[in-house]
């Protein structure tokens, strides 16, 4: 609903910032920890990384086919199993890798730099409102059935799951169909900012969760994501404007 309201009042690539911060994961980490223990939450924290490049996938897919003339029905599941392709072939390289450390804390910039460029235009997006009840409910399916499975998955799909990329396939679709290609780019763009929060709540997680007390991790992880993600989004629109008066001064 929040982020119905942003993009509504700010557009859609605000809405899709706050889209991209770990409400679904954040809470499915805090519940794996409680339940299964430091050690555990440790290895789901890194293996959310790799999902976090998942969702990055998945974007880029998704942008791409439907920049191509493809169809929601068919940018959907191909984005959805790019998703899955890439938990599979990275889960064979080390725990604590770095190179996939790296990678996912810099996924929002690499997103960035490949998402095609929406055309400039006013992006008005249009919902049925029985949509914000289809995220919501998905949303708590997945926060419950993760959590609940949790030691069935083990930590590596249980840290992968819990960032998948549920905000993309409630809301894009729907975003692509109302509004067309280019309104669902800019959503896309919005949900990739998003995600430096989602990396820095999932490195705090890491670099704490086995020496403070579960309160104070999550506190901490929950509001450097946040600073963070308002820093990144403040920075993106100073730049916007200084494009916009370099332009105009031509």
């Amino acid at each position: 609903m929040i982020t119905t309201y942003l993009v509504k009042r700010w557009g859609a690539f605000v809405g899709g910032i706050f889209a991209g911060l770990p409400i679904f994961s954040g809470p499915i980490s805090f519940f794996i920890t409680y339940e299964q223990g430091a050690e555990f939450a440790l290895l789901a924290s890194y293996n959310s990384l790799i999902g976090l490049l998942g969702c990055t996938v998945t974007a880029l897919v998704y942008a791409w086919i439907a920049v191509f003339g493809g169809k929601w029905w068919l940018a959907l599941p191909c984005s959805v199993a790019a998703y899955f392709c890439i938990g599979y072939f990275l889960h064979y390289l080390p725990q604590f890798s770095p190179f996939v450390i790296l990678l996912a804390c810099g996924a929002f910039f690499i997103a960035s730099l490949l998402l095609p460029r929406p055309k400039l235009e006013s992006y008005k997006t249009t919902r049925p409102r029985w949509i914000i009840w289809v995220q919501i409910l998905f949303g708590s399916f997945m926060v419950y059935g993760v959590t609940e499975s949790a030691h069935f998955l083990g930590p590596q799909w249980s840290g992968n799951i819990s960032c998948f990329p549920i905000m993309i396939v409630v809301i894009a679709p729907f975003t692509h169909i109302a509004n067309g290609v280019y309104t669902t780019v800019a959503v896309l763009r919005g949900f990739t900012a998003g995600w430096l929060g989602t990396a820095v709540f999932a490195c705090t997680v890491m670099l704490t969760v086995l020496h403070y007390h579960i309160s104070f991790v999550y506190i901490l992880a929950g509001g450097l994501s946040c600073a963070s993600t308002v820093l990144y989004s403040l920075l993106v629109v100073y730049a916007g404007k200084r494009m916009k008066g370099s332009v105009a001064l031509f």
